[in-house]
């Protein structure tokens, strides 16, 4: 008996750790195949490269003048150049900010990716779901099948009448619609997991849900690592620190801006070279700058705060429906497992212990049960890979 146990215990850690590195293994192969991220991919690239861009000082000005003059004075040829230099970019503020807009363009792909990603896993829960489906209607249609069979045999003896054997027709086409029909829906998950999968073929035969993800214990635990890892909420945050960054950057506007440059004036009989310096004093500009940045810090905080709450109610409601899903799905799964008498029902069946009428009622009872209680399971699945999702 302790050798059974053991051999048990393997199995099941067996088959659900197949169904982790299966799930594993598909979502990777999306990651790597789906179009949307790639184009996500190369759009962060942009936006990194135009971040950098922001960071740099102002193109230098090049100026040539040629100037003609009388024939006895001569022509005037002037050269400057002139480079702009702002107080922003040199303390390293402009740079800061680039690192903010980084990090937002990396959390926007991070919320991309996972929105495809558990879009992936819902569509994958689907297929266990049909997959473990077809497995039951395969045997529930070998069942029927072989129940018409035998009445076949048993109208040609003598043993049954016409009636039964069109009982057990037609309950046996009814059992072929519901193949035919969970066989087309199938075939639609998989369609759209191609798609995400860039159009590749997909493989994905577990009949068994990823057995090692659990309900987290404790809420509110949970929901405080959650928080810390969420990418939205981790985007409307670093939203209010790139508004604090525009906001120096605006004040430190305010200061003048400083030119300065070389400048050479050549003229017929003289030459002057020298330096220039210029100052550029933001009179009328700063100041709506600077009131626009203090809006923009206030309006990301309320954003901030608005997302920190809705997150929050969002996934306690979450957890509630996953709990509840839970505690329906072992149940009847449990219900289920003491309720499965098929093969009792075709011996007594055979033996002339119960009609045919009572056979299909019981038998077709015992398949709605099924139905519903692997209902019950791919609904919590979905409500835990929600949960996941954060």
């Amino acid at each position: 008996m302790k050798n059974s146990c053991l051999l048990l215990c393997t199995l099941f850690l067996s088959v659900a750790g197949h169904a982790q590195s299966s799930l594993d293994t598909a979502l990777k192969e999306i990651e790597r195949n789906n179009p949307d991220l790639k184009a996500a991919a190369a759009g962060w690239d942009e936006d990194r490269l135009a971040n950098r861009s922001e960071a740099l000082l102002a193109n230098p000005e090049i100026e040539f003048n040629y100037l003609w003059g009388a024939d006895d004075i001569g022509g005037r040829r002037d050269v400057r150049i002139s480079q702009t230099v702002d107080l922003a970019t040199l303390s390293g503020l402009k740079s800061e900010k680039g690192v903010c807009l980084d990090e937002l363009a990396a959390l926007k792909y991070e919320a991309r990716r996972l929105e495809i990603l558990q879009e992936a896993r819902d569509l994958c829960i689907e297929l266990v779901y049909f997959n473990t489906l077809m497995e039951e209607l395969d045997d529930h249609l070998a069942r029927s099948t072989s129940l018409v069979e035998a009445y076949e045999k048993r109208m040609v003896a003598g043993g049954a009448t016409i009636l039964d054997l069109n009982k057990a027709k037609l309950h046996l086409a009814a059992v072929q619609g519901q193949v035919n029909r969970s066989a087309n829906e199938r075939e639609s998950v998989l369609s759209r997991l191609r798609t995400l999968n860039g159009g590749n073929d997909f493989r994905f035969d577990a009949t068994t849900y990823d057995l090692s993800d659990n309900l987290p214990a404790d809420f509110e635990t949970w929901f405080s690592e959650a928080s810390d890892k969420n990418p939205m909420l981790a985007y409307v945050r670093k939203e209010v620190t790139l508004g604090q960054k525009q906001l120096a950057i605006d004040r430190m506007s305010a200061a003048p801006e400083l030119s300065v440059g070389y400048m050479s004036e050549i003229r017929t009989e003289e030459k002057f070279r020298g330096v220039t310096v210029g100052v550029s004093i933001p009179l009328w500009s700063s100041s709506n700058r600077i009131k626009r940045a203090r809006a923009g810090v206030a309006a990301a905080t309320s954003r901030q705060h608005a997302a920190e709450q809705a997150f929050y109610l969002r996934l306690k409601d979450l957890y509630r429906q996953a709990s509840a899903l839970k505690t329906n799905a072992v149940q009847m799964r449990a219900s289920l497992a003491d309720t499965d008498y098929r093969d009792y029902l075709l011996s007594a069946l055979t033996r002339g212990e119960i009609s045919m009428i009572d056979f299909l009622v019981e038998n077709d009872l015992y398949y709605d049960a099924l139905q519903q209680t692997l209902d019950a399971e791919r609904d919590y699945h979905h409500a835990l890979a929600a949960l996941k999702v954060f």
